[in-house]
Formats: C-alpha cells, structure tokens, sequence
C-alpha cells in the first residue's frame, strides 16, 4: 500500500507565506496598472524618445555587465583539459550569449522608437 505524507508545515508558516504574497501582489498592482499614454505633442514625443534612450543605455550596460561576467567566470574557474573545458564555462558561455544577443536587439529597437519619436516630435514642431 502506497502511503504519501505530507511535510510538516506548520500554519503559522503558511499564513506569513500567504501574507508576504499578498503583500507583494498588493504592491505590484498599481505599477502593473499603470497606462501608457499615447504620445499626442511634440513633448510628449520627446519624453519618449527620451525614455527608450535610457533603456538602451541601460541595456547596454547589461551587456557589457554579462562580457564583463563571462570574462571574469572564465578566469577563475578550473580547466579540465581532458574534457575539452569546464562544462560549467561552457553552460555560462551560452547563457550569456543567449542574453547578450536578445538584449543587443532590445536595444536596436529602443534606438529606432527613440529615432521614431525624435522624429515625430520635430514633425509636429513644423521643423
């Protein structure tokens, strides 16, 4: 006869587990439900070209952040030349990839919204 248990979780645990979850929800909302305004004058274009600059300054941060990671991973942890490398270079040489090269295009498409409402901006300017 197959018998399961079940862990020994008291219900003072769970309440606090289950008040921590509420909370963050109870805060996570208003920045979830905040509206995007469409961008209608020339200020309102220039705010957003402004705001997508940063994002892909910051981005790009992040990327070189990652180059930086991998670079550093990779000095310091220990060569196995019998299996052609550390797996664990090798796992984080890919996770960095994957992230560098999605974050690059992120930021080629903050770039072209930013150019986009420059654009926009000077259109409605008259200039």
């Amino acid at each position: 006869m197959l018998m399961t248990t079940r862990p020994n979780v008291s219900r003072t645990r769970t309440h606090m587990l289950l008040a921590v979850m509420t909370l963050m929800l109870a805060l996570a909302v208003p920045v979830l439900a905040q509206e995007m305004k469409v961008p209608e004058t020339a200020k309102d274009h220039h705010e957003m070209a402004e705001r997508y600059q940063k994002s892909a300054a910051a981005t790009r941060e992040d990327i070189e952040m990652h180059k930086k990671m991998l670079a550093d991973f990779n000095l310091t942890v220990v060569k196995t030349p019998k299996a052609g490398g550390n797996p664990y270079s090798k796992n984080m040489r890919l996770h960095c990839a994957k992230y560098i090269q999605a974050s690059e295009a992120l930021a080629v498409e903050d770039d072209a919204s930013a150019k986009f409402h420059t654009l926009r901006a000077k259109e409605l300017e008259g200039k």
